[in-house]
């Protein structure tokens, strides 16, 4: 309660995808701020967490050499090759550049409600509240000692609807220490692998597609996680998640069967 702190994200993903012998391979590396304020609990236990999301920068590259690229130091820039649709996904980034919403917590820290979505911002309460109950499960209820090791099915959400369902074996590597700028925290490590990958694209979403087969397997997994436990929660992680194989989807009952090879990288890290 009471706390504030700034994390820094970067995401990279590289999507080969290749349905019925075309190329449907897509790039993105978007670095975004995030700046987390709690309040203070109500008579009900009620706590708010407010948040506030800046996008920095976003370059994105669609097939047939199309790239878009969105700088917040100067938002109106068209870019060079810019036609109607990259001009649309440009505007949309722009137009969610920066939000600000507020999550309700309950007494057991589940989401209770989210408040303050742009209109036509994409930002679905539901993802918020998996998001939330994704990170609550991450660890076991129970001391831990260095080697220990559990396993958990993990979501990881690919924007749009789409998911990976992994399933995560996590192990306790012990204390170690992070160094910043102003102080040297004690830390403690966690790494995870990840196994048995299935897509799936939520009904009723962004997407009008139903996967009909997911036959993936994981080619590379590396997870770490840095736990501050006097702060009470993460101050990094890194990921690293390469997926292949053969994906169905199906739209108006017509059948689409692609390739895909999918790696994604993400970096969080708490920042002054």
């Amino acid at each position: 309660e009471g706390v504030s702190y700034k994390v820094k994200t970067t995401v990279k993903a590289d999507q080969k995808l290749t349905i019925a012998g075309q190329d449907g391979g897509t790039t993105s590396n978007t670095i975004l701020e995030l700046k987390m304020s709690a309040g203070k609990r109500d008579a009900d236990g009620k706590l708010p967490l407010m948040m506030e999301t800046n996008i920095l920068s976003s370059e994105i590259g669609l097939p047939m050499g199309i790239k878009i690229k969105f700088d917040s130091k100067d938002p109106d820039a068209k870019g060079e090759g810019g036609n109607e649709v990259t001009d649309l996904i440009r505007e949309k980034i722009k137009a969610n550049a920066k939000l600000s919403t507020t999550i309700i917590l309950g007494k057991d820290n589940q989401v209770l409600e989210v408040q303050g979505i742009k209109p036509g911002s994409d930002v679905n309460p539901d993802d918020i509240k998996e998001e939330f109950a994704e990170q609550a499960k991450t660890f076991p209820n129970k001391p831990l000692k260095k080697g220990d090791t559990w396993e958990r099915d993990a979501k990881v959400n690919l924007g749009a609807g789409q998911f990976f369902t992994v399933k995560r074996k996590y192990t306790y590597e012990g204390e170690t220490t992070k160094s910043t700028v102003n102080s040297t925290r004690k830390v403690h490590k966690i790494t995870a692998v990840d196994s048995d990958a299935k897509f799936s694209i939520k009904e009723g979403g962004a997407l009008p597609f139903k996967v009909t087969k997911s036959e993936l397997k994981v080619d590379e997994s590396k997870n770490t996680i840095l736990f501050d436990l006097e702060a009470g929660r993460s101050i990094e992680s890194t990921s690293t998640l390469r997926v292949s194989g053969k994906i169905g989807l199906a739209f108006n009952n017509m059948p689409i069967d692609g390739d895909l090879d999918l790696t994604m990288k993400s970096q969080v890290e708490e920042v002054n």
